[in-house]
């Protein structure tokens, strides 16, 4: 017997347009992501530079915590940030723009970072009109200064001595780190920013012969990052110092070279950051198989101590094994103690009246010049006037002053706001209204 028309019809239709025999369960796309907690950008963006503020205020907080008081550079921060938990090592160059971002726009201190190193990048030759009294004041205390170091000047804190310590660090970071302690011992420390440039090599040379001359044995120091450019240059650095014996007319062959750090011991001794990859400064990729084959595809930048205070600690203290490891564990007693005999012979100089009469003599003139100074009708400041800033529907404000976007709502027209930033009075006008004034 033929099908009926209605299982036919029911054949075709499973084969043209089936019918799940399950039911489809509908389900949603994920959220979003969360940000990270890293301002991610351009300036110009109003919502960039909101998240700026933030991170900015975090940053402060951070920074009132801390109590080393050695300044940082961006890439130090990036360590310490690291320490904290806030980002990890992938994160590195984003926080640095941020940290940046920041100081740009004033959010952080202009000068919030360690100031660069590099003398040629700083001014010179600047004169400032100052009062008489501050400069009076000036001084009076160069004057005392001065009078303390006499003895240290005049101290041969090498007499009786077996070596001469120099130290050669890669970093800044590492030069403001160390020299508090080489200061401790009369150590001399540089920075070589990477490869020593022949006029250091020089400087190392006129150092090491004035040693050589006074029967000491010269000792250089070194400390560069854990990669392998920081310790090419340490393994290399004698013959650096050979390659310009004909220009100093002095030959390395005495000088006691140690790499002191970073080394792979101190790296997990201190659970320091590996960075992956051996990325250099110029971009390319390093094959130092040696070294690959030693360490694997990894660095350790000299930086990572500062991630935290046990890390400075420990820095401090494997400097200071260093130098004690040549002049020895009494050496800052030693020193102190030719400096206090050195003091004892120029008792003439601290007794002679000549600086009571010019102590007294200063004091008088700079009351005089701050009587004369308080007399002074001190000029009244004027208050800042309000602006008059348009906006419209399309675009985020900016603040004439600063040039600081911000965000606004309709019914902020006609309202008298305040820049966030540079606190400047303004007046929001809609560009499609005519200003009464």
């Amino acid at each position: 017997m033929s099908e009926s028309i209605s299982s036919i019809m029911e054949k075709a239709f499973d084969k043209i347009l089936p019918i799940p025999k399950t039911p489809r369960v509908y389900h949603p796309p994920p959220p979003a992501r969360p940000l990270s907690w890293i301002p991610h950008g351009q300036l110009g963006n109003g919502v960039y530079e909101l998240r700026l503020g933030d991170f900015a205020n975090e940053i402060k907080h951070i920074d009132a915590q801390k109590t080393s008081t050695i300044p940082y550079s961006s890439r130090g921060w990036c360590y310490l940030l690291e320490g904290l938990g806030k980002i990890q090592k992938g994160d590195f160059n984003s926080a640095q723009k941020a940290v940046n971002d920041c100081r740009k726009i004033g959010l952080l201190p202009i000068d919030f970072v360690a100031e660069d190193q590099d003398e040629t990048r700083h001014f010179k030759g600047i004169i400032e009109a100052s009062s008489p009294t501050e400069t009076l004041t000036k001084i009076k205390k160069e004057v005392s200064d001065l009078l303390e170091t006499i003895p240290t000047y005049a101290t041969d804190f090498w007499k009786g001595e077996h070596y001469y310590v120099m130290m050669c660090v890669e970093k800044g970071d590492l030069l403001r780190l160390f020299k508090p302690i080489c200061d401790e011992y009369h150590i001399p420390i540089v920075s070589s920013k990477g490869w020593a440039p022949i006029l250091l090599r020089s400087h190392i040379a006129r150092l090491a012969q004035r040693a050589e001359a006074n029967g000491l044995i010269p000792v250089l120091l070194l400390f560069y990052d854990h990669d392998p450019a920081g310790l090419k240059i340490s393994s290399t650095f004698r013959k650096n110092l050979e390659d310009v014996e004909r220009g100093t007319n002095w030959n390395p062959e005495s000088l006691e070279i140690e790499r002191f750090g970073l080394n792979s011991e101190d790296i997990e001794q201190y659970n320091l950051t590996w960075i992956e990859g051996l990325q250099t400064s110029s971009g390319r990729e390093s094959h130092d198989y040696e070294y690959i084959e030693k360490f694997g595809r990894k660095k350790c930048e000299a930086n990572a101590l500062f991630r935290s205070d046990e890390t400075l600690k420990a820095a401090q203290e494997i400097c200071r094994n260093a130098i004690e490891k040549y002049y020895g564990k009494d050496a800052r007693e030693r020193f102190k103690k030719k400096e206090d005999e050195t003091r004892k012979k120029l008792s003439q100089i601290y007794d002679n009246e000549i600086w009571t009469d010019f102590d007294n003599a200063i004091v008088e003139l700079i009351d005089s010049f701050s009587e004369k100074q308080e007399a002074k009708q001190q000029p009244t400041t004027a208050a800042t006037k309000e602006t008059i800033v348009f906006i419209d529907d399309h675009f985020y404000g900016l603040c004439p002053k600063c040039h600081t976007q911000f965000n606004y709502e309709k019914s902020d027209a006609d309202k008298l706001v305040r820049c966030r930033f540079c606190s400047l009075p303004m007046r929001l006008k809609f560009k499609d209204k005519e200003v009464s004034e």
